[in-house]
């Protein structure tokens, strides 16, 4: 309400300012039409010079050309000025309606993801991908909750668990598909890690992905397939990398790696592994086993 009150108030401040000057102007020039002549030209206006009829017709001609002149720029710049309102206003409601419309489609695309029906989680997950591109203010409000879908779907196995869980033949398609979106989501300067902890990603198809910085631990690779993967700074305290594909992967400042696990992987002179842990001569020899394997026929 007070801040309502101060915009009336300038408002009729500006108006009576408007009203003050547009009087003191008609004012002037009419004071110039009728004294005008007589103050700039006095001599021709003094009786010893004819035409003193034409010399006042000719100088209110001017006048009154320069007044129109001056209307008319007054005018084109009101003109101006109201176009660069209405188009401010025009924008202001565009971007109001495409946040509305962005709400709307989060709320769809999370119903969708809630869903039991896959086709249906497949549709959600799309959704939320078009939205983390067509809106950066809820970006990582998406890439949070396509994180959060994997780990409440495909949790790691608890130790000592025999059983085998759907991960160990693969993520289910909706899986596959939120890490596919994660794994290819557009760079951004972003304030925190993808958080994939402790998700079983077992066979799990990442090859290309970007998950630099992602938060890994306690995740299980087992056979998962993270060719050309950029994983630089990644935490991988306790990650189970048997029988990964890192084949040109870039693990480069990868935190909680260990040269155990890298031993357990599949690894080639394309991997870019830490300094300290590809200087070791065990992880060279199993570089060279590696090749040596796939190097021969049927591999």
């Amino acid at each position: 309400m007070e801040h309502e009150q101060t915009s009336v108030a300038t408002w009729i401040r500006r108006h009576k300012i408007r009203t003050t000057l547009v009087a003191v102007a008609v004012v002037f020039f009419g004071w110039l039409l009728w004294q005008g002549p007589w103050v700039l030209d006095r001599v021709h206006l003094s009786g010893t010079e004819p035409g003193p009829a034409a010399v006042v017709t000719g100088f209110r001609t001017a006048v009154v050309a320069a007044i129109a002149g001056l209307v008319a720029g007054v005018g084109l710049t009101y003109t101006d000025r109201t176009l660069r309102l209405t188009r401010a206003r025009d924008d202001v409601q565009r971007k109001i309606a495409e946040e509305g419309q962005i709400t709307d489609r989060y709320s769809t695309a999370i119903k969708l993801l809630s869903s039991d029906r896959v086709i249906e989680q497949l549709g959600g997950i799309f959704a939320l991908e078009r939205i983390m591109r067509d809106s950066q203010k809820d970006y990582f409000m998406v890439v949070e909750v396509l994180a959060a879908f994997v780990r409440e779907r495909a949790p790691a196995p608890s130790e000592g668990d025999v059983s085998a869980p759907p991960g160990s033949q693969g993520p289910g398609v909706a899986l596959q598909a939120a890490l596919m979106v994660l794994g290819r989501r557009p760079e951004e300067d972003e304030p925190y890690s993808v958080d994939l902890s402790g998700v079983d990603l077992r066979n799990a198809i990442l090859a290309g992905a970007r998950l630099d910085g992602a938060m890994l631990i306690d995740s299980h690779l087992h056979g998962a397939y993270l060719t050309g993967a950029s994983l630089r700074g990644a935490h991988l305290w306790g990650a189970d990398l048997t029988g990964t594909d890192l084949n040109d992967a870039d693990l480069r400042q990868a935190e909680g790696l260990t040269v155990e696990q890298v031993l357990a992987s599949e690894i080639t002179s394309s991997t870019k592994l830490p300094a300290e842990i590809r200087g070791v001569r065990q992880v060279e020899d199993r570089i060279a086993a590696v090749e040596h394997r796939r190097s021969q026929p049927g591999n």
